[in-house]
């Protein structure tokens, strides 16, 4: 596979249909920890969605490395030190300080590759049922304002934003949901993506959130943990591998 290579600073997001790819394609480079997690999900479609992830991560990171998919060191650890199951942020176990996350939503499946820092990506499909409830867990009461007071129809979409936005910084740092999404919060739908505060010893300022755009009735940022250099975020298709079919995002400024 042809891939283009990361500078310093760049971040690539790529995306994939988990209905493209034959099956024996997907399964060709994966190894038996990654099999047992996805042969783990009940409904084919979580399946696929998984195994897409984690062959896609497998074809993007060799392209950056120089080596076969299935030679990429690959560790999922999870966050909490008590837990072994097979899941968490994903670790490339080289010395390129390659950093990795995965994302994956309906018919959207995101990978997201840099050497600039931890790196968070989430993709969510925009709610088509009544979002309140999970409104009342997710947001804090300031972020519940900010949403109640856009128009009521741009509610589901705004609140996939923002949560967006929370999953993607927590998969940076690598706690995912063990932080109360309630305590992180962000800046509202209509304002350009941003950590606000939570609960954690690292500077708001220095996480750096980026808009991706994975088409209609999906919405996902990706989140990198880095210090005061410029970021240079472009999304990529895993159909072509290997041309940019989405424009290149602006530069995040230092």
């Amino acid at each position: 596979m042809n891939a283009p290579a990361l500078k310093p600073g760049d971040c690539h997001v790529w995306w994939a249909d988990p209905e493209v790819q034959p099956m024996e394609t997907l399964l060709s480079t994966l190894n038996a920890s990654e099999l047992e997690r996805a042969a783990s999900y009940r409904r084919e479609a979580d399946r696929r969605r998984n195994l897409t992830a984690s062959w896609l991560l497998r074809e993007v990171a060799g392209a950056q490395l120089g080596i076969a998919p299935e030679k990429v060191p690959i560790e999922r650890r999870c966050g909490n030190a008590k837990c072994d199951k097979l899941h968490g942020r994903p670790h490339i176990l080289t010395d390129d300080g390659l950093h990795a996350s995965i994302s994956h939503s309906g018919g959207r499946v995101a990978v997201a590759l840099t050497t600039a820092g931890p790196v968070g990506v989430d993709v969510e499909e925009v709610p088509t049922t009544p979002v309140a409830e999970l409104v009342r867990c997710a947001l804090s009461q300031a972020e519940q304002a900010v949403l109640a007071s856009i128009p009521e129809h741009e509610q589901q979409a705004g609140f996939a934003r923002m949560w967006t936005c929370k999953e993607a910084v927590l998969k940076a740092t690598g706690h995912g949901l063990r932080i109360p999404p309630d305590k992180v919060e962000v800046s509202g739908p209509r304002e350009e993506p941003a950590l606000l505060s939570w609960p954690l010893d690292i500077a708001p300022e220095t996480v750096r959130i980026t808009t991706l755009y994975p088409g209609d009735g999906y919405t996902g940022v990706v989140s990198i943990l880095v210090d005061d250099i410029p970021i240079t975020v472009s999304e990529w298709t895993a159909t072509s591998l290997g041309r940019n079919s989405f424009s290149l995002a602006a530069p995040i400024a230092a």
